[in-house]
């Protein structure tokens, strides 16, 4: 059932995703290039001068993921705890 339940709750939290992104992100710019330099060794970047920009994308780019699982995971905690007080 936590599967299912789980899958729902990533569905139905796209528009809270979406707020998100925007907090996090200036632009759809932003967006891509942390996208770009989270592909993008250190070494790299380093040297073309842009290492504190691909260390500031990879933190919005963490940042970002580590918030939409926690939405879901804390919404799924108290589901469970909702249906166990329930059951």
């Amino acid at each position: 059932m936590e599967p299912i339940i789980a899958i729902v709750l990533l569905v139905a939290n796209i528009p809270v995703y979406k707020k998100i992104l925007r907090i996090i992100f200036r632009d759809q710019e932003d967006v891509n290039d942390s996208i770009k330099y989270s592909f993008t060794p250190d070494l790299f970047s380093f040297f073309k001068g842009n290492y504190w920009k691909d260390k500031i994308g990879e933190a919005k780019i963490t940042a970002f993921i580590f918030c939409c699982v926690s939405v879901v995971v804390i919404e799924l905690l108290i589901i469970k705890w909702i249906i166990a007080i329930i059951v």
